[in-house]
């Protein structure tokens, strides 16, 4: 069986239709025969999250238990140097990352075993490209399934009918098929990048076991994205091409665009439809950074369901965090560790590159020098800072020095400092033009009765804090009972019913759980809250789980669960908070452990209520919340407020 997902009418789905007619030519019947004998999968326009690439334009990946053999016809070698031309190979599975280019000959030329590509910027190594996409799907799959299954590369070079030659054979040697093509020439020119293998006593292709090659056939990312009720209504907000959002567009890049405001005032909403604003009329490619790996997940599958490109001469928006995109860099410069993000010293290499910056050892030739070598990695038209308050100092120095501060626009949450002291980047544009600085104070997430609740809780506990309820959105409610929620399967099911009732899907619900539910076995980490999840039949997105965070659910039947530490900037047409007082005791806790002087009790509660404030802000219909002690200090004010407000809070 063959299975090809993907919008049809591009030249990505143009490639993966030729990849497909290749297979059927070589072995009529593969397409219909059952799935169980023989399974490829073909999807176009594939969007991945976490990683330093984001597109891939076709992945393909197959598994035939039939024995299936091709024999090369020029140019093929075995991994020991030794010509295959002739020789049976069996295919007995293969994963390909696939690249596109539309290219003609006169815009195309080999170099040192690569294939090099015309913009109006100048040559780009389209090799170099294609590598950068092969790492990126297999770091997909370590998250995802946990493995490492072996991935090929190709390009797909539909502006020419065949390859150059060079004393009679096709350049490159590896890695390219011209627009014509058969079966064997783009397994052969996929597989031998790194030389074909043997197997027993037969050469063959294959990218891991049976059972490894059908977890990544099962992957999501061979599934069709439907989106949401939710998603639409985010979707159409960023599309909506509002004014303001059209006079931030035209700032971004070249001033910067500077949006305060609580959680729930809609920042990163008008962040994205100023980037996606840009995007359309000038092309502008965006880079948008957040620390929460599980809001990066979440932007990023809006952005794929909207099919917005992630680079490329065309412009887009890419997601990165931002220690991945900064560690990035550190090893660009020569004071990474292998790529991987050493967390003992990262704001130690961090102050290392700044000073090598500052002192002129690292000058901006060279540092355009890299964005130009590497352009879908750092060379970007606009930086968009999400939570830009509590970055370390030393993290948004380097961004500015690699950037310049105007072209670094900021989402900054009033009240919402996590991470240390508030960031200076005002000093970055001093005596610069303040035109898309905005304060935004009207509730646009939550029902107006959710946006009361909120502002009654930071009324009795203390806090300068208070947004606007929007009156076009009446309604809301709050759910407040004492135990596990994963404990409470009769709710559980009403709480579903209720959100399909109103048109949403599984994944529209968020689910927040503190540290009590989590569980480890070593590699993986999952909820408790997931478990009893799994055991009424439901899939989930079990963010508690590093490389589950990494990626973004595929199905909208997934049922969302984070840590509570990952739940900025993240919303729920349902928000369930398990065990909200065990957070904020925690969130007590940590504030102790971490200040320098010893505070206040009243500091200390003030600490933990800025903290609860952000969960409490997630949901747009109703709040769910659970409490572990209900003689806790947050269940007191809470049962208080739901003697107060006993039209909004149900309490039993």
């Amino acid at each position: 069986m063959i299975e090809l997902i993907g919008e049809q009418g591009s030249s990505e789905h143009q490639a993966a239709l030729l990849v497909r007619d290749a297979l059927v030519r070589a072995w009529p019947g593969i397409d219909v025969s059952p799935p169980e004998d023989d399974h490829v999968k073909i999807a176009s326009s594939a969007k991945l999250s976490g990683q330093k690439v984001s597109d891939v334009d076709v992945v393909v990946a197959g598994r035939f238990r039939t024995k299936r053999y091709i024999i090369p016809k020029s140019n093929a070698k075995d991994v020991d140097g030794n010509s295959i031309v002739g020789t049976k190979v069996r295919v007995r599975s293969f994963i390909v990352a696939v690249e596109v280019k539309d290219h003609s000959f006169e815009a195309m030329r080999m170099e040192a075993g690569g294939v090099m590509v015309r913009y109006p910027g100048g040559w780009k190594s389209a090799t170099e490209q294609n590598e950068a996409q092969r790492y990126a799907l297999v770091g997909h799959f370590r998250d995802t399934i946990g493995a490492n299954p072996w991935v090929n590369r190709c390009l797909v070079l539909l502006g020419i009918h065949e390859l150059p030659r060079h004393r009679g054979l096709p350049q490159p040697a590896a890695g390219a098929v011209p627009a014509v093509f058969d079966a064997t020439q783009f397994l052969m020119a996929a597989a031998s990048v790194y030389a074909v293998r043997k197997v027993g006593n037969e050469h063959a292709i294959s990218s891991g076991n049976d059972e490894l090659v059908e977890q990544v056939l099962q992957d999501g990312l061979f599934q069709e994205m439907m989106p949401s009720n939710l998603d639409r209504r985010r979707m159409d907000r960023i599309a909506s091409r509002p004014p303001e959002a059209r006079e931030l567009a035209a700032l971004l890049g070249g001033q910067r665009v500077h949006l305060r405001g609580h959680g729930g005032t809609g920042k990163t909403i008008l962040l994205l439809q100023a980037a996606y604003e840009a995007f359309m009329e000038r092309g502008t490619r965006s880079l948008v950074l957040t620390y929460n790996v599980a809001l990066a997940a979440d932007i990023q599958r809006t952005i794929a369901l909207m099919g917005i490109p992630s680079g490329g001469e065309t412009g887009g928006i890419t997601v990165r965090t931002v220690m991945s995109f900064t560690y990035s860099w550190l090893d660009r410069l020569g004071l990474g560790k292998g790529g991987e993000i050493d967390f003992d010293r990262y704001e130690e290499a961090l102050a290392e590159a700044l000073e090598y910056l500052s002192s002129g050892a690292i000058g901006q030739q060279e540092v355009d020098s890299i964005k130009r070598a590497s352009p879908i990695e750092f060379g970007f038209d606009a930086i968009l800072v999400d939570e830009a308050q509590d970055w370390p100092q030393v993290e948004a120095n380097l961004l500015v020095n690699l950037y310049g501060g105007q072209a670094i626009s900021l989402a900054d949450g009033i009240s919402q400092l996590v991470r240390g002291q508030a960031t200076d980047w005002r000093s970055s544009v001093a005596g610069q033009p303040k035109d898309g600085d905005r304060i935004l104070r009207d509730g646009l997430r939550m029902k107006a009765s959710l946006c009361r609740f909120a502002n009654t809780v930071a009324d009795e506990v203390g806090l300068q804090w208070r947004v606007t309820p929007n009156r076009e959105a009446p309604g809301g409610r709050v759910i407040i009972r004492t135990g596990n929620y994963a404990d409470m399967a009769e709710l559980q099911r009403v709480v579903l019913a209720s959100a399909i009732t109103s048109r949403n899907m599984p994944v529209d619900l968020l689910h927040c759980v503190p540290p009590s539910g989590v569980r480890s076995n070593g590699t993986r980490r999952g909820s408790l809250l997931a478990e009893a999840f799994r055991q009424n039949g439901w899939t989930t997105w079990d963010a508690v789980d590093e490389g589950t965070r990494r990626t973004f659910p595929r199905s909208a039947e997934s049922l969302r669960i984070v840590q509570y530490e990952s739940c900025r900037g993240l919303e729920g047409w349902i928000t369930v908070l398990d065990g909200l007082d065990e957070f904020w005791r925690l969130a007590r806790t940590n504030a102790a452990r971490s200040l320098a002087e010893r505070p206040s009790e009243e500091t200390l509660d003030a600490i933990a209520w800025r903290w609860t404030m952000i969960p409490i802000t997630r949901p747009i219909d109703t709040l769910i919340i659970t409490l572990r002690d209900p003689d806790s200090s947050l269940a007191g004010v809470v049962f208080g407020l739901a003697r107060r407000l006993p039209d909004i809070i149900d309490l039993a």
